[in-house]
C-alpha cells in the first residue's frame, strides 16, 4: 500500500484546459499542497497546464510513473488501464463513477477493470471516489477543492465516501486535529479498507484509525488487524440492514441482524463505533487526553451554574463525583474574598480571581489518589483576561501530562477566540460542559468489554456421530429433524432432555409409557420452523388419554395451520423440571462467520429481545461477561430469596455451541430454546433444538 502513499512521480489522467474540467482540480491541489515529487497531466487533447505539457497517453510520459489519477468517462477506464499496465504504473486510482453503483452495464464495465488490472499486476483504489491525500508529502488526488491550511497530525481516515470524508476532514481542522492519511474507497472494488488499515496499522505518522463503511468487506480479518494493535480504531458503519431478520426461520437468525452483529463484533476487539461527526470529536479529544483509570472525576468552575450542570452531566454519564478532604476545602475557602460559597465537588471558584491559584489548585486536586480525572469550567472575556487564560490552558495541559490524568477543559469566550485556541493549544479545548464529561466518558469506556483472542473451546465433541446425521440430512437434502438437532447437541456435550420419536398415536402412547409420565409431545417436521405457533407443542401430558388427545390435536394442527407440510410424527419427551428458560443459539454471518447469541428463551424471546452476542470462538470470561450483560443477569444471580441459578452450566452450554459451529461450519443457524436452567449446582439442559445446515455445493 505505500506505493499510494508515497509516490515520487503521479499522472493525472483526464486534463484539459476546460475551466470545468475536474482533472485540473486535481493538479491544482497536488500544487497547492506542494506536493514534493513531480506531477504529469494527461488528456486526449494535449495542450499545456500550469506552464507543463498535457501528453496524450500515459504511454507518452518520458519517466516512470508510480501513481496514476484517473478521472474520465467510464467506458474509456479499461483501455486507460491498460496503458498504465503497459507502462509499467503499478498503482492507480480511479475516481471516475459509473460502475457497479450503475445497473448491470456498469457491473460488467468494473469487471474488465479489474481484468485489465489483474493482467498487468496492477492494485488500485477505488472507482467512484476522491483518491488519497498524505499530508507530509502533499499528496492530495480529490478532484474537489481542498484548502490546503488543514493541519498535519496523527489521525487517519478510510471512508467510503468521498462526501463524508470531506466532511470530517473539514471538522478536524476546524477542530484544529492533525491529519496525516486520508482515502477516499469508492466501490472497493480491488483496495478495501482492510488492506489500508493495515498498512495504517504500521504507519508511524498514524496514530488514531478513522474509518467510514458502508459495508464491511471481510468482519473476520478486520476484527485481526484490529487486535494486533494498540492503536485506536474509531468506526461509522452505515447502510444498517436487517434483512437477515426478515427471513431468518430461527429466533437467533432474526435477533442477530446485521447491525448488532457488527456492534458486537466491534465491541469485542475494542474497535469504538461512532454514528455522528459530533461523537467522532468527543473521542478523538478524548484520545488526546492520558487514560482514565477510574470513575472519579473532580469537577473545578469558575461559574456555580456550570458547576451544578456539569454535576448533572457526570451523574447521567455513570462518573461519581470524587471526595476531597475537608481540611483542602477549608484551605482553599480561606483564599476566597466574601467567603459566602462552601467548597464541595463541584469545586465552584468564582469568588477567586487568581488564575494562577486555578492551576495549583487543579495540580492540587488532581494529584490526588481519590480523583481519577477532571474537569475545568473556564468562563472569561477574551479581551481582559485572555492571554493569562490561554496560559491557564497551557498549564493545565502540563498538569495533567504529569499527573497522567485527564483534564477536559471547557472554555466559555467569545466563539473566534475559542476557534484559536483549538489551532494553537497543545490540549483539546471543549465547546460545551456536556462535551468535555461526554468525551471522559468515551474515553473510559474505549475498549471496554474487548475480549482476548481465544481458540476452539475444550470439551467434549463426538464429531464422528455429528458427521453421520449431517452426511444422511446432506443425502436427503434437508436440514437435521428435531431429534437429530438434540443428537447433535448431546454428541457435543450440551445435557438435552432426550426423546423419542413416535410416527402414530400408538407409538407415542408406548413412548410416553416407557419414559413416564407427565410427557410433552412436539410436532417433528422440517418445514415447522416455530412449533408452539402452529400449536405443534403439547405440555404436562399425565395420561393415556391426554397423549392420544394431544396428538390428534397435533396433527389437526399442522394439517390445517402447516398445510402441505411433511410431518415425521412427534417427539415425546419426559416433562422437565422448572427453571428458568434462556435461549443459546448461533447464527453464521456472512462477514465474521459465527456469532453466538444467549438470552431470555421461550415462546417470548423476539418479543423480549434480551440477548447478547459475540464472534466464536471465544473463552469462558466473555461467555461469562455475555451473561452479565442481560436484563435478566440479577435474576439469574437469584434476588429476593428465589435461589441462584447454575450460571457454570449455562457457561458451558455456550462454549459447547461455540464449539460445534466451530467444528462444523456448515452449520448456518442453531436455536436451543429453551435451554432449562435449573438451581445452582441443578445444572441446564437443552428442551428444544432448531438447526439449518448450508446446502451442498451444486
Amino acid at each position: 500500500m505505500r506505493g499510494f502513499f508515497e509516490p515520487e512521480t503521479v499522472a493525472v489522467v483526464g486534463v484539459s484546459n476546460e475551466p470545468d474540467n475536474l482533472g485540473r482540480t486535481i493538479s491544482m491541489n497536488l500544487l497547492a499542497f506542494d506536493f514534493r515529487g513531480i506531477v504529469y497531466e494527461v488528456g486526449p487533447k494535449g495542450g499545456s497546464l500550469y506552464g507543463r505539457r498535457i501528453y496524450r497517453s500515459v504511454e507518452d510520459i518520458p519517466d516512470q510513473v508510480d501513481l496514476a489519477v484517473i478521472l474520465t468517462p467510464a467506458a474509456a477506464i479499461p483501455g486507460i488501464m491498460e496503458e498504465c499496465g503497459r507502462k509499467g504504473v503499478r498503482r492507480v486510482v480511479v475516481e471516475t463513477g459509473g460502475f457497479s453503483e450503475f445497473g448491470e452495464e456498469g457491473r460488467r464495465l468494473a469487471e474488465r477493470v479489474k481484468e485489465a488490472a489483474a493482467r498487468w499486476g496492477i492494485r488500485f483504489i477505488g472507482p467512484n471516489g476522491l483518491g488519497v491525500i498524505n499530508r507530509r508529502l502533499g499528496l492530495a488526488t480529490s478532484f474537489g477543492i481542498l484548502d490546503p491550511s488543514v493541519p498535519a497530525g496523527g489521525i487517519s481516515v478510510l471512508s467510503q465516501s468521498g462526501g463524508v470524508m470531506l466532511s470530517i476532514l473539514n471538522t478536524l481542522t476546524s477542530e484544529g486535529l492533525g491529519v496525516a492519511k486520508l482515502v477516499s474507497m469508492g466501490n472497493k472494488l480491488d483496495v478495501d479498507e482492510n488492506d489500508l488499515l493495515e498498512y495504517l496499522i504500521e504507519d508511524h505518522e498514524t496514530h488514531i484509525i478513522c474509518m467510514y463503511l458502508e459495508g464491511i468487506s471481510d468482519g473476520r480479518r478486520l476484527m485481526e488487524l484490529a487486535r494486533r494493535t494498540d492503536k485506536p480504531i474509531l468506526v461509522h458503519k452505515a447502510n444498517i440492514g436487517a434483512a437477515a431478520g426478515r427471513v431468518a426461520a430461527s429466533h437467533t437468525a432474526a435477533l442477530a441482524v446485521d447491525d448488532r452483529v457488527v456492534d458486537a463484533a466491534l465491541r469485542q476487539v475494542g474497535i469504538a463505533r461512532f454514528r455522528s461527526t459530533e461523537t467522532l470529536v468527543h473521542y478523538l479529544k478524548a484520545l488526546a487526553l492520558p487514560p482514565l483509570r477510574g470513575n472519579r472525576l473532580a469537577v473545578l468552575s469558575r461559574s456555580g451554574g456550570h458547576a451544578v450542570i456539569t454535576a448533572d452531566d457526570c451523574d447521567s454519564n455513570g462518573f461519581e463525583l470524587a471526595t476531597l478532604p475537608a481540611d483542602f476545602l477549608e484551605a482553599v475557602q480561606e483564599r476566597f474574598r466574601a467567603k459566602v460559597v462552601r467548597l464541595t465537588n463541584p469545586m465552584d471558584l468564582g469568588d477567586l480571581f487568581d488564575l494562577e491559584v486555578y492551576g495549583d489548585l487543579a495540580e492540587a486536586t488532581l494529584g490526588m489518589p481519590g480523583v481519577d480525572g477532571m474537569v475545568f469550567l473556564h468562563t472569561y472575556v477574551s479581551g481582559y483576561e485572555g492571554p493569562r487564560s490561554e496560559e491557564l490552558f497551557r498549564r493545565l495541559h502540563r498538569i495533567s501530562l504529569e499527573a497522567d490524568k485527564p483534564i477536559a477543559v471547557y472554555a466559555n469566550t467569545a466563539a473566534v477566540e475559542v476557534t484559536r485556541l483549538k489551532r494553537i493549544l497543545p490540549g483539546p479545548i471543549f465547546d460545551e460542559p456536556f462535551d468535555a464529561v461526554r468525551a471522559l466518558a468515551l474515553l473510559r469506556d474505549f475498549g471496554r468489554g474487548m475480549a482476548p483472542s481465544a481458540g476452539r473451546p475444550d470439551g467434549p465433541s463426538d464429531a464422528a456421530a455429528v458427521r453421520t446425521v449431517f452426511e444422511r440430512c446432506r443425502r436427503e437434502g434437508r436440514d437435521p429433524l428435531l431429534q437429530e438437532a438434540i443428537a447433535v447437541a448431546a454428541a457435543y456435550g450440551i445435557p438435552v432432555v432426550a426423546g423419542r420419536l413416535a410416527v402414530d398415536e400408538a407409538g407415542a402412547v408406548t413412548a410416553a409409557e416407557e419414559l413416564g409420565y407427565p410427557v410433552v409431545l412436539k410436532v417433528v417436521s422440517g418445514e415447522i420452523a416455530h412449533k408452539s405457533d402452529f400449536g405443534g407443542v403439547q405440555l404436562n401430558l399425565r395420561s393415556e388419554e391426554g397423549v392420544r388427545a394431544a396428538y390428534f390435536e397435533i396433527m389437526a394442527a399442522a394439517s390445517s395451520r402447516a398445510k402441505g407440510a411433511a410431518v415425521s410424527g412427534v417427539l415425546v419427551q419426559p416433562m422437565a423440571p422448572a427453571g428458568r428458560d434462556l435461549i443459546v443459539g448461533a447464527k453464521h454471518d456472512p462477514n465474521f462467520g459465527h456469532v453466538i447469541l444467549v438470552g431470555m428463551g421461550g415462546i417470548f424471546v423476539e418479543l423480549l429481545g434480551d440477548t447478547s452476542l459475540r464472534v466464536a470462538p471465544f473463552g469462558r470470561r466473555t461467555a461469562e461477561a455475555m451473561l452479565r450483560e442481560l436484563r435478566v443477569f440479577p435474576i439469574l444471580e437469584g434476588r429476593r430469596g428465589q435461589a441462584p441459578s447454575d450460571l457454570p452450566a449455562l457457561i458451558e452450554v455456550i462454549r459447547a455451541v461455540t464449539r460445534l459451529v466451530t467444528d462444523f461450519p456448515e452449520i448456518i443457524e442453531l436455536d436451543l430454546n429453551p435451554v432449562r436452567v435449573h438451581a445452582v449446582g441443578e445444572g441446564a439442559a437443552a428442551l428444544d433444538a432448531r438447526m439449518r445446515l448450508r446446502p451442498a455445493a451444486g
